[in-house]
């Protein structure tokens, strides 16, 4: 008996670490096709190889992710449901644009790491007659006719909104944003022609325009983008219109530390994967990782908040 007891005293302590027993399902705020499944799955097919585990999609659309997290906080605390939401829909305006609608504090989740980013990019149908960044604004000062643009996200009516702010035009009450239940969708009625125009990030349209079905019009950032080096950036015709769509991997909030450090050593290493870095480069995405941590998330969100916030409160929401 004393040598069966010594024998397990010396099993390796992670025998007996938490890991998930059965699939795990995986809620995404918004329509399939999104930059957060996209990101997503680059890195759980990594994971899923190492351990075994699966994991579902689940998409619930709704009130700009606020749907899909008020749902988030009501499941079980068991590590067998998590989410990927976007940073600015679900942790910058919330409180300012949905406070009757979402039922939970964005900084009492449990974030594992941020997973990527990618800028957000306005883009315009195939037959539009703006191919440029001045055309655009030019296009808003002549105020010959209402600008309509599609949007999947509340990040990217931030940055619609803060071009027209932050040049003051005189057109700007003649730019509308139409919300759609995700970026996808949104760039489906651009192709079709059915709205001029739409803001996503660039790793959910850039396919598209090289398909010959969409037309980038400037990146919302203030460096070039690796691979788009010789894109349009919007910022040089509006000085600090810089806005990423960027994804977190989060769990309900009090889930229980062991649970947290398992999705750590398995995903965080995962994102800075050489694997992981290759897809993210074709998807036009890139990694922080200061924020490959739950304070890095964190801290990096309160900065969202302190940016954007003020802004949003400024804006009538979808």
């Amino acid at each position: 008996m004393l040598k069966k007891f010594i024998a397990l005293a010396l099993l390796p302590v992670t025998a007996w670490a938490w890991q998930p027993t059965k699939p795990v399902t995986v809620i995404f705020p918004n329509g399939p096709g999104a930059g957060n499944e996209i990101s997503f799955r680059i890195v759980a097919s990594i994971v899923e190889r190492q351990t075994g585990v699966k994991f579902n999609s689940e998409h619930r659309p709704g009130a700009d992710g606020n749907i899909a997290i008020n749902h988030l906080v009501t499941t079980p605390r068991d590590g067998h449901t998590i989410a990927v939401p976007a940073c600015q829909s679900n942790w910058v305006t919330p409180e300012v644009w949905y406070p009757q609608i979402a039922k939970y504090n964005p900084m009492d989740l449990e974030p594992v790491a941020n997973i990527a980013r990618s800028p957000l990019a306005f883009w315009a149908t195939p037959k539009s007659t703006i191919n440029t960044p001045d055309e655009l604004i030019a296009a808003i000062r002549r105020k010959e006719r209402a600008i309509t643009v599609a949007i999947g996200g509340g990040g990217h009516k931030l940055a619609v909104e803060y071009l027209v702010d932050k040049l003051r035009v005189p057109g700007g009450d003649r730019v509308e944003t139409v919300m759609y239940k995700g970026p996808a969708q949104a760039l489906l009625d651009v192709m079709g022609g059915h709205v001029e125009f739409g803001v996503t990030p660039v790793a959910v349209g850039y396919p598209h325009v090289l398909a010959g079905k969409l037309k980038l019009i400037g990146i919302a950032d203030t460096r070039p983008l690796p691979g788009l080096e010789t894109a349009p950036l919007m910022s040089r015709v509006v000085p600090g219109l810089s806005i990423h769509g960027c994804w977190n991997l989060v769990l309900p909030p009090g889930t229980p530390q062991d649970i947290q450090k398992w999705y750590a050593e398995q995903f965080v290493p995962a994102i800075r994967s050489a694997e992981a870095a290759e897809k993210f480069r074709e998807n036009m995405m890139y990694t922080t990782s200061e924020e490959h941590s739950p304070q890095g998330v964190r801290a990096a969100m309160m900065q969202l908040q302190r940016t954007w916030q003020p802004i949003a409160r400024r804006i009538r929401p979808e």
